[in-house]
């Protein structure tokens, strides 16, 4: 062969294309993955902690396990806790604790290690989503911004409070949505359409506050993908449909639920507000503190409730500054909006996922919570990791994934500015899950936080009458925290005037005290602010039954079962005070109905048998004798 010929033959050989380097990928992933990992391992050992009770440990219909699941997908999302009525509608997460209850009764572990898990994923879906849409810049823009949202220590409200498993499941299947989007727009192909529609339907199933990214998915699409604006509108618009499939259901499932009680000034300060200026100012207040505690984690507090946010109008300094700051971000996002400039997506994001908590638009239970900034905080990542890459002048456009030593030699500079922030979060992150332990370690941390929040006086005057007071019999062994209890409840009512619940437990402490005239004073007034209020209602009847004033007892445990037919130790009250006035038909059906939202009840089982006992059926008597010794052995020895 003619070497010539041979050495053009040579030259028309292709040369291999460049590829990522698999393994650096995978290293990314378990970084992230054992960030977030370790720094929440230590949650392992924590208990079940503020809403985790209402709705986990002390949710009637959650104890059922699997049983209790076709309630939990037709009722309201605080149902199984003495049917309390709100109009929030999240079944995913609570079938997800009704299994772990079936499981694992009673057992917290289970719940926050899934809740660790399922966060370590969320922070490798997010790294893979943000590459995706970031496909024009380096790999290692996605990768920093994962890492900073992975160890920012404003997502330990989320993390460590299991009850928080609704806005990790929301953001998982929100983030998949947003992968399908881009993946509708590369290829054209209907089936990512259906991928995330289903997606985003769980999403809502999970979390309400999944609408806001009805805004955020053409938004996404605009600012990062070539997709024309037809195609961006027809795949946007399509999400429509699982938005109102959800909101058609929930608004059959909540049809039918008892009155709803307006939002009180306790739980969201901001109805506290003279007037509508004054209450909008206190409201753009707030956001720049939202942007303060992302900027600067420190202190954290599980609650800002009225009046540690003092109620304020445009002539507070704090609301100018607020003010000055948000608008000067709209303007930039509006001013670079057609240039598709990262700042402008970042800032227009944090406006979007924070409008449906900020109380502007309207009012929500909350007037203000760290788990709010879960989602926004995407923002602040993002906008860190590339302005970190562009001052030191780093490669930012996209390309092929090197070895993790050539990727890290590229970019070490932004790497070690973030090296210490990195430690400080993670340091910051432990030890506030330590805090989250229980109720009793995080109240006593956040009261001195937050003294003049009538909700965190009124949670620690809880657990100082609850884990201090008593032993574990249940004893009053340290009275002199009943006395602190009732300064905390004190102080709590001197906030909040109207503060119903305060007064109930100044009640219950007086009550422990065996100071039965002041008990009774404290739940009248209680009741002089809420009416219904049924454990009130049921505490009046323990001391007149005491007080063998029966005929009383059985009127007020009336009220209590009437206006919350799910109070299943109303409804044993009411079924011991009328087994003592010898009405025993009328005494097993309030034990029943009792054991319908309390079916483990061994004492109540008890109360059926000897109830059955004194009707002469002996059939029956032993049915439920025998039972509540299988559930308790002590009531083996009482047969």
């Amino acid at each position: 062969m003619n070497p010539k010929k041979k050495q053009q033959q040579k030259a028309t050989v292709k040369p291999k294309p460049v590829v990522d380097n698999k393994n650096t990928l995978r290293y990314m992933y378990l970084i992230i993955f054992a960030a977030a990992f370790i720094v929440y391992a230590n949650t392992f050992r924590n208990g079940y902690v503020l809403d985790d009770f209402s709705v986990i440990k002390e949710n009637w219909v959650i104890k059922k396990g699997t049983e209790g699941i076709p309630v939990i997908m037709k009722t309201s999302y605080r149902y199984g806790y003495w049917s309390s009525a709100d109009e929030l509608y999240r079944p995913l997460s609570l079938v997800m604790f009704a299994l772990e209850w079936e499981f694992w009764p009673d057992n917290p572990k289970p719940g926050h290690v899934i809740n660790v898990l399922l966060y370590a994923f969320i922070c490798i879906l997010l790294f893979t989503t943000l590459r995706k849409i970031l496909w024009r810049f380096t790999v290692f823009l996605p990768f920093l911004a994962a890492l900073i949202f992975a160890l920012h220590p404003i997502h330990t409200e989320v993390v460590a409070n299991i009850k928080s498993r609704d806005e990790l499941l929301s953001f998982f299947f929100l983030l998949l949505t947003l992968r399908f989007a881009f993946n509708y727009v590369e290829s054209s192909k209907a089936k990512w359409i259906f991928y995330g529609a289903f997606s985003y339907f769980l999403a809502f199933m999970s979390k309400e506050s999944a609408i806001v990214f009805l805004a955020v998915i053409p938004l996404t699409l605009y600012f990062f993908s070539n997709a024309s604006l037809g195609k961006n509108l027809f795949f946007s618009g399509l999400m429509i449909i699982p938005a109102l499939m959800f909101l058609a259901i929930r608004s059959k499932v909540l049809a039918n639920q008892p009155e709803i009680a307006p939002i009180s000034m306790v739980d969201n300060l901001l109805v506290a507000a003279p007037d509508t200026l004054t209450r909008l100012a206190t409201a753009i207040k707030i956001l720049g503190k939202y942007m303060w505690l992302l900027l600067v984690p420190y202190p954290l507090v599980s609650d800002y409730s009225y009046n540690q946010i003092p109620i304020e109008g445009w002539g507070s300094m704090r609301v100018l500054v607020s003010f000055i700051v948000l608008v000067a971000m709209g303007i930039f996002a509006f001013w670079k909006f057609k240039t598709k400039n990262i700042i402008s997506y970042s800032i227009l994001f944090f406006f979007i996922t924070m409008s449906i908590y900020s109380n502007i638009v309207m009012l929500i239970g909350s007037s203000f919570g760290e788990r709010f900034l879960f989602v926004p905080s995407i923002a602040l990542c993002l906008l860190v990791a590339w302005g970190l890459i562009k001052i030191f002048k780093t490669p930012m456009e996209n390309a092929p994934v090197p070895k993790m030593s050539l990727l890290f030699k590229s970019y070490r500079l932004p790497f070690m500015v973030l090296l210490p922030v990195f430690l400080i979060y993670s340091v910051a992150v432990f030890s506030r899950n330590k805090e989250w332990e229980s109720d009793l370690i995080r109240n006593t941390a956040d009261v001195r936080k937050s003294p003049d929040s009538a909700h965190m006086r009124y949670y620690y005057g809880l657990v100082l009458m609850k884990d201090k007071a008593h032993n574990d019999k249940n004893e009053i062994t340290h009275p002199e925290f009943l006395d602190s209890a009732i300064v905390n409840f004190s102080i709590a009512a001197k906030i909040v005037p109207t503060f119903a619940d305060a007064y109930d437990q100044i009640g219950l402490a007086y009550y422990r005290k065996n100071m039965n005239d002041s008990a009774l004073k404290y739940y009248e007034l209680a009741l002089h602010y809420n009416p219904t209020k049924s454990i009130t209602y049921s505490n009046m009847g323990v001391i007149y039954f005491n007080n063998k004033q029966f005929d009383k007892a059985m009127e007020v445990y009336e009220k209590a079962v009437k206006y919350d037919p799910a109070f299943s130790d109303a409804w044993m009250n009411l079924g011991s005070t009328l087994g003592t006035l010898r009405k025993y038909k009328e005494a097993i059906y309030a034990f029943k109905k009792c054991l319908d939202y309390n079916p483990q009840n061994a004492m109540v089982h008890y109360f059926i048998g000897i109830t059955y006992k004194q009707l002469g059926d002996e059939s029956n008597s032993s049915l439920y004798l025998n039972k509540a010794a299988q559930l308790d052995p002590k009531y083996a020895q009482t047969k």
